[in-house]
């Protein structure tokens, strides 16, 4: 980890008091190895090293190569175990595990265009796989990081809450995503009414930060990648979407208050209202954190592809639920940006 990842992480572990209950646990995350889990791995070997906690973690990726990358101050220690296999097949462990989480699931704009069965099956019947594997293994919870596309077009809503639904057009492969974490949060409901497996969902905005993928597609991601390599940022569009943005260790504390006190049967926006911007907004903050003369320019040559005009004009949660947990934000979205380059220059940005 470099110093950026290491702050976050020291300042994690010192604002958290409730990490006993992960003594002794074996906890099981598919996905393990995805951006979105890589704080709340690094947290909780961290919580051993320092507190003796002793928790089990079963990595379930499909990529060992990648995994041992992402997991490498870990590797050797015997609390670590990667299981590298495909979510959309059985789940091969014969041990115990007192806590299951479904993380993983392709999201990046490319791979939606390219393999969008791979992405409903993954979402599918990769969250069946571990739903009768933390049914065979009694689990305690069972948490499903599901998404806040699952909502659809919300026309006239500024803010979706968690019984809001818009429309979704299921027959257009483009939506196989989201149609995929629909399915995948009936199958959670199923499982608790009818099994009693204590299932929670949550259902994440856009999360930034240190170790997200710079190719991807995501708007994050490619404006760093454009300051890094042209020193602009290129809007395809003319940046008036709104988009609700939070800082991956506030994401961290949600999925913890999630799985901790979060009620089976429910689901909870993980979101910040404060951090809310248009497209164009963030892009003028990522430019001013970076400096070096970096503006913002638009080519709007693109605007009829896919991803330009099939974007939803508004994609932002309210976190009300959530927050009745006890969770609050702690990074600004200004702070966020710069703590994000700093990891990705070495340097302050």
């Amino acid at each position: 980890m470099d110093r950026v990842m290491e702050e976050d992480i020291r300042r994690m572990l010192s604002e958290r008091e409730d990490l006993e209950r992960l003594r002794r646990k074996s906890v099981l995350i598919s996905g393990a190895n995805s951006f979105l889990m890589s704080y709340l791995v690094y947290l909780i070997f961290e919580n051993n090293r320092r507190n003796h906690s002793d928790t089990q973690l079963l990595a379930l990726c499909r990529s060992r190569e990648r995994a041992e990358e992402r997991f490498r101050p870990y590797l050797g220690d015997p609390n670590l175990r990667i299981l590298e296999q495909d979510v959309r097949d059985p789940v091969a462990w014969e041990g115990d595990v007192d806590i299951c989480i479904h993380a993983a699931s392709p999201a990046g704009v490319r791979i939606r265009r390219e393999n969008p069965l791979e992405i409903f099956q993954a979402n599918v019947r990769g969250c069946q796989n571990l739903l009768e594997f933390s049914l065979e293994k009694r689990c305690e919870k069972f948490l499903l990081v599901s998404s806040v596309d699952v909502y659809g077009t919300c026309p006239g809503k500024k803010r979706v809450k968690e019984k809001d639904m818009g429309f979704l057009d299921w027959n257009y492969p483009r939506n196989a995503y989201s149609s995929g974490k629909r399915s995948a949060e009936t199958l959670c409901s199923l499982y608790y009414a009818q099994m009693n497996l204590p299932c929670v969902t949550v259902r994440p905005v856009q999360i930034y930060g240190p170790g997200m993928s710079l190719t991807d597609g995501r708007l994050h991601g490619d404006f760093i990648h454009q300051l890094i390599s042209a020193n602009q940022i290129v809007l395809k569009s003319d940046g008036s979407a709104i988009r609700s943005f939070l800082y991956l260790t506030d994401a961290t504390h949600a999925l913890l208050d999630t799985l901790f006190y979060g009620q089976p049967g429910e689901c909870y926006n993980i979101c910040d209202e404060a951090g809310e911007r248009s497209v164009k907004e963030l892009a003028e903050l990522y430019a001013a954190q970076w400096g070096n003369g970096a503006e913002v320019v638009f080519d709007l040559s693109e605007r009829n592809t896919p991803e330009v005009k099939d974007a939803v004009s508004v994609v932002a949660g309210d976190s009300s639920k959530l927050r009745r947990l006890g969770w609050k934000s702690r990074i600004d979205l200004k702070s966020g940006i710069q703590r994000t380059l700093e990891h990705y220059t070495g340097s302050s940005a």
